[in-house]
């Protein structure tokens, strides 16, 4: 199993960022297949939307595989302000299983309309292609002591849960 003090994620402009640095109560890290899927786009707009409803001490962060250049985009064109970090080596998504979507998952009629909806609803634009395609979107809360307080597994693409669902589970404090 991955230590979390061995794990260092990057901005897109290459500063290194400890995972353990990013202790909160509670880390909120959506895991995205790469920032330029259109779905996932989506989410981490509209979450970072809501992010003043997060309890005091609580953070958010958005982690993929690659495409520094879509995170930086998504900063600059689009104003993100929580943290994009990028995981070369998918060191958070080995940390709560998060795996690969399978062909049936990718073409599933229901992630192709989430597609569509960031596309024609949302006014988002396809970006590169990027070699974490496969990846299942994700997003899982953190207690302080990094000890998983839940996960949410897509199992296909733009399966992320409610914004309203995300911010139930983060205020709600552990054990409860």
């Amino acid at each position: 199993m991955t230590d979390i003090d061995d794990i260092v994620l990057h901005t897109h402009d290459g500063t290194a960022v400890p995972f353990a640095d990013l202790a909160a109560d509670p880390l909120v890290v959506v895991l995205v297949r790469y920032f330029g899927c259109l779905p996932c786009q989506a989410f981490v707009q509209e979450l970072d939307a809501a992010r003043d409803q997060l309890p005091p001490g609580a953070s958010v962060v958005a982690v993929g595989g690659s495409a520094d250049f879509q995170a930086e985009w998504l900063e600059r064109e689009k104003g993100v302000g929580m943290p994009l970090l990028l995981d070369p080596e998918q060191q958070v998504r080995d940390l709560v299983q998060l795996g690969d979507l399978s062909a049936t998952q990718l073409l599933s009629g229901k992630g192709l309309a989430s597609y569509a909806g960031a596309l024609l609803g949302k006014g988002l634009r396809p970006q590169k292609v990027t070699g974490d395609a496969t990846k299942a979107p994700g997003v899982a809360v953190f207690e302080p002591d990094f000890a998983v307080r839940w996960v949410h597994r897509g199992e296909r693409l733009g399966d992320y849960p409610t914004v309203e669902q995300l911010l139930s589970v983060a205020t709600t404090p552990a054990g409860r």
